[in-house]
């Protein structure tokens, strides 16, 4: 085991306590009658809307990618009722969890999605699609905690057919292809079961559920056209010929970029 790995593993567990102290969650019993509809949509950053299809963007070195299968499994999403200032955070240079194939289904709790979602990222942009529902105590939520892990089995939405990937121990799916602003093109191949940092959401609008409102929504847009943003694009491509490990320092700023990605609309 190289010093690389061993240092990566400690950093990920240093985070995820840091991360855990930073905000609360109310896991008490399901409050009768309450519904809290978890959304998800593929929503460009600052490129055009794309209907459903492959999708092509430019990154933020004039690089064009065209993404021609893209998946991401949302393990679970949790809600939380305590968020300090240590709560919104960016993944920076490495993984919070580096645990290759680690699947994805948890236990539902009225506070925390259980089954793992796979969102295809090829579908007609910001239209929002229900990735899970709770029935949470009446109570004021600030934030939403976003695990992003292998699917196993039993996630939803997995993709069938002919020419489709198989999923199963797989949290990130990417095909495609590149034009450099400079010249040449490539190749973009990404599959991997690695666990992403959880992305931590601070609500822009408190989500309140009481008496007299029973119901409400959070939509996550995921910005997928800023994951190739600071990737040479040629050095990926080399990358990723054999395996897709997220030590090489390509793969791992595609995957903080994917991380950074999921925001509240």
């Amino acid at each position: 085991m190289t010093s690389k790995y061993i240092n990566a593993l400690y950093l990920a567990s240093a985070t995820a306590a840091a991360l855990l102290s930073g905000c609360s969650s109310s896991s008490g019993s399901a409050s009768a009658g309450t519904q809290l509809t978890i959304n998800a949509a593929a929503s460009p950053q600052i490129s055009a809307v794309q209907p459903a299809g492959a999708k092509t963007f430019v990154n933020d070195l004039g690089d064009t990618i065209t993404l021609t299968k893209a998946y991401l499994v949302i393990a679970s999403t949790t809600i939380e009722t305590s968020c300090d200032a240590s709560f919104s955070v960016n993944a920076s240079d490495f993984l919070n969890f580096f645990i290759p194939q680690a699947q994805a289904h948890t236990s539902s709790t009225p506070t925390s999605t259980g089954t793992p979602y796979v969102i295809n990222l090829l579908d007609a942009d910001n239209v929002q699609a229900s990735i899970g529902a709770l029935s949470p105590p009446a109570a004021s939520y600030c934030g939403a905690d976003i695990a992003i892990l292998a699917a196993d089995n039993d996630a939803i939405n997995l993709p069938t057919g002919a020419g489709e990937p198989d999923l199963i121990g797989k949290s990130i799916y990417l095909e495609g292809s590149y034009t450099l602003a400079a010249g040449g093109s490539g190749i973009i191949n990404i599959s991997t079961g690695a666990a992403l940092r959880n992305r931590a959401l601070l609500l822009a609008t408190q989500v309140t559920l009481s008496d007299n409102s029973r119901s409400a929504e959070i939509n996550i847009n995921i910005h997928y056209d800023t994951w190739f943003n600071a990737v040479d694009l040629e050095t990926l491509e080399t990358e990723t010929a054999v395996v897709t490990s997220p030590l090489d320092n390509n793969v791992n700023q595609v995957l903080v970029n994917i991380s950074n990605s999921l925001h509240q609309n």
